[in-house]
């Protein structure tokens, strides 16, 4: 219970600490909501189940284009993109953010990392993200 409130306040404190991030919840790979802190008017839960079958069908993409493992997704709207990467082999982060965040302060020194890793010796990413790593 402490990992969850723990989770949730990490989050809060990612959305609001960064202006281009206006929401964002966790998910688990099934579909189920951990956290959220998307407005009430946002059904968070069809997000978290939106959010598993898009992370799912971009993982059998790049499997079956012989892309290697899946990193991120970025969905690009007229207002706004909505990030989606996996936290770890359970769980996934979805950010709605403005349309042109600015990757290059603020949000992005810290999630430029996770958006865009360094690959380490064996060609993998060299993170786990863990959302207390932001701050």
């Amino acid at each position: 219970m402490d990992d969850l409130k723990s989770l949730k306040r990490d989050l809060k404190r990612l959305v609001k600490s960064n202006p281009d991030v206006e929401a964002g919840a966790i998910v688990s790979v099934e579909g189920t909501l951990i956290v959220s802190v998307f407005p009430e008017v946002i059904d968070d839960a069809k997000i978290a189940a939106m959010t598993a079958a898009i992370f799912s069908l971009g993982e059998r993409g790049v499997l079956e284009i012989a892309r290697g493992n899946l990193k991120r997704i970025v969905i690009e709207g007229d207002n706004g993109l909505i990030l989606v990467m996996a936290v770890d082999k359970n769980k996934i982060l979805v950010l709605s953010t403005t349309r042109y965040p600015r990757l290059g302060a603020g949000l992005g020194a810290r999630l430029s990392p996770f958006l865009f890793p360094e690959p380490d010796s064996d060609g993998g990413d060299a993170i786990a993200l863990r959302l207390s790593e932001f701050f």
